[in-house]
């Protein structure tokens, strides 16, 4: 269990607070950034992810590598929208637009794919994989195999499906008006399969914290969530494999 995880972690630490020590274990596993707005980010973190989008759109990859090496939390970003661009983010990744574009080589990928780059994550307009483009663009075999998803577990398609609508409800329980504000997209349950570690971090832009998710060797998924500007907000949901879920602790930290 993750809460009891954390507090043999935390215990060799004991005189820094409960709340801090947890958000510090927490901010070591890699961070899902899933708002859509540029609104919802410092203008830095907005500047870095345009300039990304644009290497990435426009073929220009070796600078690409270069900005994710200094800045590996990018990896799986795309562009983000101005609040008044009525048009839903695209969701393309600087992977998506590697396996659309021939300026890319294996290399590229390979390193892409090594920093962190999901290749189960798909797009959010045409919902496929750097795989799926690259197969439809007639990519080499080399690249398709590169960019074929590599799951460390398996999970049927439906029981994916359940866990992946059980947790938007219990993120969208606690945050639902944050999501829809800043066009938020809740991490795929498909990400964790192919994670050797299956958990990740999901900061809420506006909420003062996040979500912790994790995928348990049982096929449920359980999730660690608080505000660190409101004390005992801290909660634990756990999510079956049927798509049911409750909650198993609250008032923490």
């Amino acid at each position: 269990m993750l809460l009891s995880f954390l507090s043999k972690i935390t215990s060799r630490h004991s005189r820094i607070p409960k709340a801090v020590r947890i958000r510090t274990i927490m901010s070591s596993y890699q961070a899902w950034t899933g708002g859509g707005l540029a609104s919802t980010y410092h203008a830095e973190s907005v500047s870095q992810r345009s300039k990304l989008a644009d290497y990435a759109y426009n073929g220009r990859f070796d600078e690409a590598l270069e900005l994710i090496e200094d800045n590996p939390e990018l990896v799986n970003s795309w562009r983000l929208r101005d609040p008044n661009d009525t048009r839903p983010p695209s969701g393309w990744t600087t992977l998506h637009q590697a396996a659309l574009l021939s300026t890319s080589t294996i290399s590229h990928i390979e390193r892409f794919v090594s920093l962190g780059a999901f290749r189960t994550l798909r797009t959010l307009n045409t919902n496929e994989t750097a795989y799926d483009i690259a197969k439809k663009n007639q990519r080499s075999r080399e690249i398709l195999d590169a960019l074929k998803p590599n799951h460390e577990r398996q999970l049927d398609k439906q029981t994916i499906r359940n866990l992946q609508k059980a947790l938007d409800e219990v993120v969208m329980s606690r945050v639902s008006s944050l999501i829809e504000r800043n066009k938020f997209r809740i991490p795929p349950v498909e990400i964790l399969l192919e994670l050797p570690e299956p958990h990740v971090s999901c900061p809420i832009p506006g909420f003062y914290g996040g979500f912790y998710i994790e995928l348990r060797e049982d096929g449920c998924i359980q999730t660690e969530s608080s505000c660190r500007v409101a004390g005992g907000s801290g909660q634990t949901h756990v999510i079956q494999p049927d798509g049911t879920w409750k909650i198993t602790a609250d008032g923490l930290y």
